[in-house]
């Protein structure tokens, strides 16, 4: 349908989605179903008619995510998500860098884990990104508030993840500015993590963002590099500490001449422009051994540590601490 707006055209689409009834077929249900259907209309062009199936994939997806929504709600609600930190080890002989990156996990209401594709896959789609990177913002700096001390005389560094969602959020920069004036933990001991994609789509905002933290002495890190087709030419433009090379280059670089040679050459890149480098995926002994020979930095991996709960962690570091002044 096609109507005048002053001087413009303007249209308007239909996306219409039909949900099965029969006897036993609850009106919620049936409007829940048709909800998902209507959605999945939009997802596939709009201004079409989507029946709800549940052998379509894309369908069951959208069913699960859904209520997968409820159980995230009802979390953050609650404060019971789970912190890890999962150690990023340096593979230089000597070095002593403390370095660990927050992960966020979930389990549902009946104790059971909740899958990180499928959390993060319902988070996203139904814009609760900004929400949930606040929450893990807020309580790592609260948990670390415990260690300012060690985290000073340490020069440990923690890294946050932070989603394209909320890098488009006008109010993250201050929320993030005063979250670590209360908490008092140093700007030096946090490194905020953001995808290349993410950087690449919203460069100037991104830019902006990292410029502002920098100046605080926080770190930024660039993560699944290497994954874009202009990955080296949007590094120029882009002022971060280290960079995280993509994980699929690192699966395979054992048996792959090609993933060895993307390796090597951000690693030289790297190098030059004064950047850490950290290999994600590090599984095998074999693999953590050829990275350290090419000269990546840092490696994480079950080659090197498994992701731990973060209290686990801070109770050890306060443990260590204890005993070293004894």
């Amino acid at each position: 349908m096609r109507y005048l707006q002053g001087d413009r055209s303007l249209q308007v689409t239909f996306s219409v989605g039909i949900a099965p009834l029969n006897a036993s077929t609850s009106e919620g249900d049936a409007l829940t179903t048709a909800r998902i259907a209507c959605d999945s209309a939009k997802d596939h062009g709009r201004d079409r008619i989507e029946i709800y199936d549940q052998k379509d994939l894309s369908v069951v997806q959208r069913y699960d995510d859904m209520y997968l929504v409820a159980e995230i709600q009802n979390t953050l609600g609650a404060d019971d998500f789970c912190l890890l930190a999962h150690a990023i080890v340096p593979l230089a002989k000597g070095a002593t860098d403390e370095y660990y990156e927050i992960l966020l996990r979930m389990s549902d209401n009946k104790g059971n884990r909740v899958s990180s594709p499928a959390f993060f896959s319902a988070a996203e789609r139904y814009q609760l990104m900004p929400k949930i990177d606040r929450w893990v913002v807020s309580n790592t700096l609260a948990r670390l508030a415990e260690k300012v001390d060690y985290l000073k005389s340490s020069g440990a560094i923690f890294a946050i993840n932070l989603s394209g969602q909320s890098l488009g959020d006008d109010d993250i920069l201050n929320f993030i500015e005063e979250e670590i004036d209360r908490s008092g933990v140093p700007s030096t001991s946090i490194c905020f993590e953001v995808t290349e994609s993410v950087a690449v789509s919203s460069h100037n905002k991104a830019q902006t963002f990292i410029d502002a933290l920098r100046k605080r002495g926080c770190k930024f890190s660039l993560d699944d590099f290497g994954a874009g087709l202009s990955s080296f030419a949007y590094l120029k433009k882009f002022k971060v500490d280290t960079l995280k090379i993509d994980g699929g280059f690192i699966r395979d670089i054992s048996e792959n001449q090609i993933s060895e040679s993307m390796v090597v050459a951000i690693t030289q890149v790297a190098k030059v422009m004064n950047l850490s480098t950290v290999a994600e995926y590090v599984e095998t002994e074999n693999t953590k051994n050829l990275l350290s020979k090419i000269g990546v930095d840092f490696a994480q991996g079950h080659a090197v540590g498994k992701p731990g709960p973060l209290e686990d962690l801070l109770a050890q570091i306060g443990s260590n601490s204890q005993s070293s002044l004894c």
